[in-house]
């Protein structure tokens, strides 16, 4: 059976950027362009964490599902069972064409876009997720995401952010952000560090849940739309 039909890419009026953030995105699109041919390798001890998401996020059956920054569509997938579509998002071409490759359910299917600039509606989506990219922007762009994952789900709906998070203990905390940041820059230490649930907060989002995950390394908030 063939995946649903959608637009594989939707224009957007175009905006304004500072130099930070024009160099975010040009930056942004060689590197993803080079390394998405490993980016699943890479990712692998991830495959555990894409089915906590889904169980912390416990979206009811024939829920339509945002993946912002989908990447290689492994996230994406594992929303699939049970919804009645699921649209996993990115602005790497490279990335996607690896994500269309696999094999996917007829509810899923894959769009080029821009997440600081979503090609939906508002009120589209059921749930809305992010996982492991909001560390890599400027916090323009990173508050501009969460805003439009929220403009785009409908009022009561769900909101996830999955990403990196200060692992607990203090031999620990001094190890493996030094680690992670050696790859994970410019941007990293100081979003470890920021206030998400004050982010999701001033989108309109009310914190439901926010727990640990990847031997504490990473954190899992899910909230819901309540403006």
């Amino acid at each position: 059976m063939e995946p649903a039909t959608h637009p594989s890419s939707v224009e957007t009026a175009p905006r304004d950027l500072s130099s930070e953030e024009q160099s975010y995105y040009t930056v942004n699109r060689a590197e993803w362009a080079w390394f998405s041919r490993y980016y699943d390798a890479v990712t692998r001890p991830l495959r555990q964490l894409r089915g906590e998401v889904v169980a912390a996020v416990a979206a009811p059956p024939g829920s339509r599902i945002l993946d912002v920054a989908t990447g290689t569509g492994e996230q994406a997938l594992a929303f699939a069972p049970g919804a009645s579509e699921v649209i996993g998002l990115d602005m790497s071409e490279a990335m996607l064409a690896i994500a269309r490759r696999k094999e996917r359910p007829p509810n899923v299917d894959f769009v080029l876009g821009d997440a600081a600039q979503l090609p939906f509606p508002a009120g589209r989506f059921d749930v809305a997720c992010i996982s492991f990219a909001l560390h890599e922007m400027p916090p323009s762009i990173r508050d501009q995401v969460v805003r439009e994952m929220a403009r785009v789900t409908r009022h009561g709906g769900t909101l996830a952010i999955v990403d990196y998070a200060l692992p607990p203990g203090r031999i620990v905390r001094s190890i493996i952000p030094r680690l992670i940041g050696l790859y994970e820059r410019p941007y990293y230490a100081a979003f470890v560090r920021s206030d998400l649930p004050a982010l999701l907060e001033g989108a309109g989002v009310a914190v439901r849940s926010d727990r640990r995950a990847f031997w504490g390394n990473a954190r899992i908030l899910v909230g819901d739309k309540v403006a």
